[in-house]
């Protein structure tokens, strides 16, 4: 084995914590005994835990959209969507500056905990060549850092019997931090796993509601259908405590695949290909609801965090059902990118004490009225009383209702002026339409 091969944390092996989930071999056989064609089956699951080292996707069977209800069109799902690719897991990178095999190991096993990958350098000229990265800088090569890795985020590591030499280090790098093991392990776990949580390239559009009726969860599916049809990666994440499942308006019929209900019982933890694998598509959309038991219970911030920092890495773009505003937790909403508050027209009366609830957030909020507008109404107006940037009016509309009803909520996108309609919502900027009604 090559000395830079020790640096890397390999997939674990039978023995070590992986995420178990019985569920996922019965999806599996359940929507093989549909298949139009019979096809090799895949063996059994063998489910991964994070790794160092990025795994490219399983190729699976493209997954056929669901049957058109009668009288209506069906949206075509030939979108790349996740089953359809094979495009790998972006892993947060950190950097390692050491030629410590024995502490080296040490990080990767604590990197392997918060699903980060460890590139190792074994030279500051390696190094300086990732310098706007996080650079961990074991406790043989402080002495190499100079004026190359001066600006970076620096993190001095070693043992117990090197924390003089680490200190000294850090008093000539100003902002470096210093990580001590064993008593550091926790620390650096942390600081790794927020700096996976923050990794990935997704796009995450946040959709809460500011009271009751304002239609967040069909505006939810619809805009994340819509990014779907627009050839992006997309998971419509179901995060409203009082939900009762996104599946009765999205398929006639139970989905192939797991649900919230399937992560609450698991063990160990999940990586990115294997939220991919898992989730069940709704006309290519992965969607993460609740498949059998809505509402059985609540994710916690934990829970939802992992899944987060998983999908950030797989998808182009996550839209998230987040319920009532009150209770979106402060953790996600720092992760958006957009925030999109449904009010329903109607509650115009309680627009301001909205915005007087959302305190200093309010601005990091666009409005969307959704409902029936009485004639004459300015929804500028209703913005400025609740304190928040206008973002449009989403006219309510018969079809989307039926669609709703009937188990096929994403068929009205077919109508290509509500795709662009909900596209331009989902930007946030006011539009045309939502100025005045």
């Amino acid at each position: 084995m090559s000395d830079e091969m020790r640096f890397v944390a390999r997939l674990p092996g039978a023995g070590q914590r992986t995420l178990q989930l019985p569920a996922l071999r019965a999806a599996r056989a359940r929507q093989d005994a549909r298949a139009p064609e019979p096809f090799r089956e895949p063996g059994p699951a063998q489910v991964p835990g994070p790794s160092l080292v990025p795994e490219p996707l399983r190729e699976q069977e493209p997954v056929p959209a669901p049957e058109p209800v009668d009288g209506q069109h069906t949206v075509s799902a030939d979108v790349p969507g996740i089953r359809a690719g094979a495009r790998p897991a972006e892993l947060a990178r950190c950097i390692l500056l050491s030629r410590d095999v024995e502490l080296a190991q040490v990080l990767a096993s604590i990197a392997v905990g918060a699903g980060v990958q460890l590139l190792p350098c074994r030279d500051v000229e390696q190094a300086a060549a990732h310098r706007d990265e996080v650079i961990l800088v074991g406790q043989d090569a402080v002495g190499e850092i100079g004026s190359r890795l001066a600006a970076s985020t620096l993190i001095l590591v070693g043992a117990e019997e090197h924390q003089d030499v680490l200190w000294r280090a850090a008093a000539t790098c100003p902002g470096a931090r210093v990580a001590v093991l064993p008593a550091a392990a926790a620390w650096l776990g942390e600081y790794l796993g927020e700096l996976g949580l923050h990794s990935g390239r997704a796009h995450l559009t946040l959709v809460a509601g500011a009271g009751g009726g304002a239609g967040t969860s069909t505006f939810a599916a619809l805009l994340a259908a819509t990014a779907t049809l627009d050839g992006s990666r997309t998971l419509l994440l179901d995060a409203d405590p009082h939900s009762a499942g996104l599946w009765p308006v999205l398929k006639p019929r139970e989905p192939d695949g797991l649900g919230w209900e399937d992560l609450e019982n698991s063990r160990g933890q999940l990586s990115p290909g294997q939220l991919a694998e898992i989730l069940p598509l709704a006309q290519g959309t992965a969607v993460l609801s609740w498949v059998r038991n809505p509402g059985c219970f609540v994710p916690s911030e934990a829970l939802l965090a992992e899944v987060l920092a998983a999908s950030r890495r797989i998808y182009d773009h996550i839209v998230i059902d987040a319920g009532h505003v009150t209770g979106v937790p402060a953790s996600m909403a720092a992760l958006a990118d957009t925030r999109l508050l449904l009010l329903a027209a109607r509650s115009g009366n309680a627009a301001a004490g909205t915005g007087r609830r959302l305190g200093e957030r309010a601005g990091d909020w666009r409005l969307i009225l959704t409902g029936k507008l009485a004639s004459g109404t300015d929804t500028r107006l209703l913005a400025q009383r609740a304190g928040i940037e206008l973002g449009g009016y989403f006219a309510p509309s018969r079809a989307i209702g039926r669609g709703a009803t009937e188990g096929s909520l994403m068929n009205v996108l077919v109508r290509r002026s509500l795709r662009r309609t909900v596209a331009l919502l989902g930007q946030g900027p006011a539009t045309e339409a939502g100025q005045a009604a």
